[in-house]
């Protein structure tokens, strides 16, 4: 089975990690929410097409003005969607390049059924933010995002958790965006891993996504998580395609 194009999992991505303010240049789309701390994708600029490449200069001081003016760091997701002149030219005003981040997918057809007990919310509960906290050691502003998603998220969303010896051991998230389930927020406590919780947390997410009628299920890890790439490898995800961040400064 093909899996989704890449202009398909950017607008799905878009819609499943939303930001608090978002503006619209041609097939740019700048979008802001806690700023420095806050989350890569909720907080940088990303275009949707590699052709897009009329009048960059300019375009890119605005960006950076529209940035500064929230006291953000200008910051921008380089896919294969960047229109090539525009990856350049920001080398060459000093925006550094970081963070290379793999984007995989799967059929959910093919995946295995939920091995175990897991809860399913509308929303993070205490619980569920503790873990997501802890686990990956979030700042402050990538916790405030947390807390707003689900009051900014348009599609069905789901938090889940998974609990050992009394507590919450692992969580996920997922969005279903039309037929692609977009899977994040996997995060396992220390004294809990290796024993199956994060898998177990993310087939009950991409379970539930399959529920509200997705067909694929679409992640992002970063390209240096060995733990995590042969985790989703074992599920059958494949990668699409990589990203990377050019930061202003």
């Amino acid at each position: 089975m093909d899996l989704p194009d890449i202009h398909a999992i950017e607008r799905a991505c878009l819609t499943a990690v939303p930001a608090a303010r978002v503006a619209l240049d041609g097939s740019a789309v700048i979008r802001a929410g806690g700023g420095r701390g806050g989350s890569g994708r909720a907080n940088s600029s990303c275009w949707l097409d590699p052709e897009d490449d009329a009048a960059l200069p300019e375009r890119v001081a605005r960006i950076e003005s529209w940035y500064a003016r929230l006291g953000h760091v200008p910051k921008v997701r380089i896919t294969p969607l960047t229109p090539p002149a525009l990856d350049r030219l920001l080398a060459h005003r000093g925006w550094v390049r970081s963070g290379e981040t793999v984007v995989m997918a799967a059929p959910l057809d093919g995946l295995p059924l939920p091995d175990g007990t897991a809860r399913v919310e509308e929303g993070p509960d205490e619980h569920w933010l503790m873990v997501r906290e802890a686990a990956s050691d979030a700042s402050p502003g990538r916790m405030a995002e947390k807390r707003a998603t689900a009051g900014l998220l348009m599609v069905p969303g789901a938090w889940i958790s998974v609990s050992a010896e009394g507590r919450v051991g692992a969580v996920a998230f997922a969005a279903a965006v039309g037929p692609l389930a977009m899977l994040g927020d996997v995060a396992t406590l220390p004294p809990f891993r290796g024993r199956g919780l994060g898998r177990r947390a993310c087939l009950a997410a991409l379970g539930w996504a399959r529920s509200e009628g997705a067909r694929f299920g679409v992640l992002q890890v970063e390209a240096d998580n060995d733990a995590a790439l042969s985790l989703y490898r074992r599920l059958g995800f494949r990668e699409v395609y990589r990203y990377a961040y050019r930061t202003l400064g």
